[in-house]
């Protein structure tokens, strides 16, 4: 289905078609106040991109699968390890479409139309000279990847930017063809042999935006040819990805500091008059075995669209993790700074404890799954942690090192505060990053079973229950290796696990 076609109907052609919907297969998508505005510039489709929109709520209006799930068939496509996302381009002309993915030192194009997949083709990536195998580090530039409008594929690797599509124009199974790429003038940068692009995301405006491991921030074209940049200066460290929203504001978070930067059109700004801010938080000391950094190890997301309350949320880098909601915009005239807290921008912050009320530490990498006003974590705290990622990564899918748990919170506007609305310390999610479908009120997210299975997991948005489980695969090859749940087509769900992109298909 075409978004903006459909969002550009009547109100009788909608209601018309939710109910004929209604009537045979449910609906295709529940039509709530929660989502996002579509960001035209973004490829029409129900994953284009890390996090799904440019609010990074990994949260959808499509469907994913209901119970029971006896009946599904799952595949998965033989990669290198650090296909972390995977972005479904539009439709084209035959109405098929492709899945494009990164890896650690490829690019991979998929055929997504049929029970199984198939490499249509695949790219090497550039390449630096270092010792040994690549390092989960070395994995993370190239990980936040977007498709736009015109089905170009947008890929950062170290400080560069590439755009990538087909070597046949509009035609989905010709192979991979590099159309154009962009680089970081070397003056810019503060260490030109290590300095990368982590995060990237697209403004409602057109521009892609990125920000480098030490927190310099760019606005570039879709064509390559303007430019703009703004460092957040000395000691920042980024390991996340950013953002945006559809008035121009950027969110970074670094192991310093919370940003707003604000993209007027014409510059990028941390000025307040511009609609920039500042804010501190709770960045910690240490790195865990699982975070990529010091500071927060999630991406921040943003809360609340239209006439709701508006936020950026992160967890933060404390021993016993936080939940911080960042005011957005301007600060309410009557807000009072909350004891404890280290800005007044902070509107709630509330420990993770996953149910333990003498909890002492917690840890929850992951980006936060957000819908509405509610706002979902999980548990990534092994029992055991190993110094190498790549090691904990393994030991992640060891049943009795496995972590376990998760946790609900909302946000009420009435009495502006955070609280938990339920815990589940029964469950096991290692590593994968959360998804949520408000067509089927169902959470998405990958387990581990013992006996070394992987496994599809529903939970109910509402209550926590389990709703189904379903094993894609066994051993390490289908470990989810911090790869993203996402609800792909004709509701099925994809992961791009340590082996290869996996799916499940009802």
């Amino acid at each position: 289905m075409n978004l903006r076609n459909f969002f550009g109907k009547n109100m009788i052609g909608i209601a018309l078609a939710t109910f004929i919907s209604i009537l045979t297969v449910g609906p295709v998508f529940a039509l709530d106040n929660d989502e996002p505005p579509v960001n035209s510039f973004l490829a029409d489709s129900p994953w284009p991109m890390s996090h799904r929109n440019p609010y990074c709520q990994a949260s959808s209006p499509y469907p994913g699968p209901e119970a029971p799930v006896a009946d599904a068939t799952s595949d998965i496509v033989t990669a290198e390890p650090g296909t972390i996302t995977l972005a479904v381009s539009g439709p084209y002309e035959d109405g098929s479409r492709v899945i494009w993915t990164s890896a650690a030192t490829k690019v991979y194009k998929i055929d997504a139309n049929g029970d199984n997949w198939k490499k249509i083709d695949t790219m090497p990536k550039e390449r630096l000279e270092w010792d040994g195998m690549p390092t989960v580090e070395d994995g993370l530039t190239g990980a936040y990847t977007l498709i736009d409008k015109d089905n170009i594929y947008y890929m950062p690797r170290y400080t560069k930017l590439f755009a990538i599509g087909d070597s046949v124009e509009g035609d989905a199974y010709s192979p991979i063809e590099v159309k154009r790429e962009y680089e970081i003038p070397t003056r810019l940068l503060t260490d030109s042999t290590k300095e990368k692009i982590v995060g990237l995301n697209m403004t409602y405006d057109g521009m892609l935006v990125f920000v480098t491991g030490n927190g310099l921030v760019g606005a570039v074209s879709r064509d390559f040819k303007e430019a703009y940049y703004l460092s957040l200066g000395a000691g920042n460290e980024v390991s996340n990805s950013i953002a945006c929203d559809e008035n121009g504001g950027i969110y970074v978070v670094s192991s310093k500091k919370m940003y707003k930067i604000q993209w007027t059109g014409q510059k990028l700004s941390l000025d307040e008059r511009d609609g920039g801010w500042a804010a501190d938080y709770e960045t910690g000391d240490t790195s865990s075995g699982i975070r990529l950094g010091e500071g927060s190890g999630s991406t921040p997301t943003l809360m609340g669209t239209g006439d709701q309350d508006k936020f950026v949320c992160i967890t933060d880098g404390k021993d016993l993790m936080d939940i911080v909601l960042f005011w957005r915009d301007q600060i309410p005239a009557d807000w009072n700074q909350i004891e404890g807290t280290k800005d007044r921008r902070i509107a709630a912050q509330k420990a993770i404890t996953f149910g333990n009320p003498d909890a002492v530490q917690s840890l929850s990498e992951q980006s936060v799954c957000i819908r509405g006003y509610g706002a979902f974590v999980v548990n990534n705290q092994l029992a055991y942690t190993i110094s190498s990622g790549w090691m904990n990564l393994f030991a992640s899918g060891i049943t009795f090192n496995a972590p376990r748990g998760a946790e609900k919170f909302v946000w009420d506007p009435a009495t502006r505060t955070l609280d938990t609305a339920w815990v589940n310390q029964t469950i096991s999610y290692p590593n994968a990053i959360p998804s949520m479908s408000s067509a089927t009120n169902l959470i998405y997210n990958v387990g581990q079973v013992p006996g070394g299975g992987w496994t599809f997991d529903a939970l109910d948005w509402d209550t926590g229950e389990k709703v189904f489980s379903y094993t894609y695969g066994h051993g390490p090859r289908f470990n989810s290796a911090y790869g993203g749940t996402e609800i792909g087509l004709d509701g099925s769900l994809y992961i791009g696990s340590f082996g290869g992109p996996s799916h499940m298909k009802p």
